[in-house]
């Protein structure tokens, strides 16, 4: 069911979304009543003063918080304390004892002054984007002070104003395309908190509140503000860039950036599926990333074409061979397409000298990461042991992730030379940097000395 409908006992409206019947159904009757039952679940539920039809285009904006999103735009300034040596202006004096006029006259004047303030420098990022324009602020709460002290909290929020109303699929797209960029510059898996929707048809102001009943919650690493791979609090001008550009190329890369997301977010937790992962996120590229492969010899050329045409001619007369003719025809057709070690390759070749010469081995590390990756999908033969690309596994993952996530960045406008040069040691990628050298020992220990 698209939208379940319904009101709470304090008048708010209820919009369960996309709901899936559960094994819970059924009718019953009672005195010539009779009534039908069903429990559903859906899987977003949205709460306001009003209701909102999924498939409609009249969403004008989305907000939301995200766990490390203070770190992330660390907007250093914002709030701060000021121990006061100086004299005092009449006005000052005035506005100050307004609120001790009634205190005793030994208490009105002496002792020490401490200023703390909010400075409401407007947005931390703004990027007019083809779908909408996109804000990330500070959203203050405050309580007047009182004997208690000064209560003032502060969350960074994320807001896209979209060009023209969309539905809710468009708004969530959105909202994922935003959040693969923050967990790669932050580095690690982050949870989306608190996310709010403004109808096109309501007051300036009213909003509604969505909860996505189906998603997961975890533990999150605290982020440090200059591990961050790019931080919009302390490279404003360089986030703007890098935020409007991944969103603007966002359609035609998402499926690559998703697949990349769902194993890099996982941190320092690896599985095989991760690196088979991480390397089919290069398939997924689309095809003009990437030169194609140079012609092939006439002699190899004249060769497949004559494999071919007897592949296909012997389909024409033979039922088993037709049946199989994809399967023989396939492996043919890839000789000519650029394989998967020949993108990544050039992918690493897009990544600038400021990061390829601390790793000068890094051709040989994305060879044996794809021959590994063939071997869990291929079961392909490899100079090594089982057990020792069972070992190597979080390197090659790591390898062939390092390479796609810095490769993306750069493509967007980041400033790899600065943060190359940065000396901030818990950054996940700067700690790929520096064991590099000693993984690479590891690798050509288990390789024969051929190899």
């Amino acid at each position: 069911m698209a939208c379940v409908r319904g009101v709470s006992k304090e008048g708010v409206s209820i919009s369960a979304i996309y709901c899936v019947g559960l094994v819970l159904s059924g009718s019953a009757s009672y005195h010539d009543k009779h009534k039908n039952f069903m429990t559903l679940r859906p899987n977003y539920v949205v709460l306001g003063p009003r209701y909102l039809d999924p498939e409609e285009n009249a969403i004008r904006s989305l907000s939301f918080t995200f766990s490390e999103a203070n770190q992330l735009f660390y907007d250093w300034g914002t709030f701060g304390h000021i121990i006061w040596k100086h004299r005092l202006s009449f006005g000052q004096l005035r506005e100050i004892l307004q609120g001790v006029r009634r205190r005793p006259r030994h208490r009105r004047r002496g002792g020490n002054l401490d200023l703390y303030y909010r400075w409401d420098r407007g947005p931390i990022v703004e990027a007019a984007c083809e779908i909408g324009k996109i804000t990330i602020w500070n959203a203050t709460t405050e309580r007047s002070p009182s004997p208690d002290g000064l209560d003032i909290r502060n969350r960074v929020r994320v807001t896209c104003a979209f060009a023209t109303p969309v539905n809710l699929e468009t708004a969530l797209k959105a909202q994922h395309q935003l959040m693969s960029l923050f967990e790669l510059a932050a580095q690690g898996r982050q949870n989306v908190e608190d996310i709010r929707l403004e109808h096109k048809d309501a007051a300036e102001g009213s909003q509604l509140t969505l909860h996505m009943v189906h998603g997961e919650r975890a533990k999150v690493e605290d982020l440090m503000p200059t591990d961050a791979l790019l931080n919009g609090g302390l490279h404003e001008e360089e986030f703007a860039t890098v935020l409007m550009r991944w969103m603007d190329t966002g359609p035609e890369r998402r499926a690559a950036r998703q697949r990349f997301m769902e194993g890099f977010r996982r941190g320092f937790s690896y599985r095989t599926d991760r690196l088979v992962g991480a390397a089919n996120a290069f398939d997924l590229l689309p095809s003009a990333d990437f030169t194609k492969q140079d012609a092939l010899p006439a002699e190899v050329e004249t060769s497949l074409a004559a494999l071919e045409g007897q592949v296909k001619a012997a389909a024409k007369s033979s039922p088993v061979i037709n049946k199989h003719k994809g399967q023989l025809l396939d492996p043919l057709g890839r000789v000519r397409a650029l394989n998967l070690r020949s993108k990544v390759l050039q992918r690493w070749a897009a990544v600038p000298s400021c990061i390829a010469s601390r790793l000068p081995a890094m051709p040989e590390a994305i060879i044996q990461s794809v021959h590994a990756r063939n071997f869990f999908v291929h079961g392909s033969e490899v100079k090594m042991s089982a057990q020792a690309i069972y070992d190597l596994a979080p390197f090659f993952t790591d390898t062939l992730e390092f390479v796609f996530g810095t490769s993306e960045l750069c493509r967007c406008g980041w400033d790899a030379e600065r943060w190359a040069k940065d000396g901030y040691s818990l950054s996940r990628y700067k700690w790929y940097i520096s064991s590099f050298q000693e993984h690479m020992k590891r690798l050509a220990a288990a390789l024969p000395s051929d190899e």
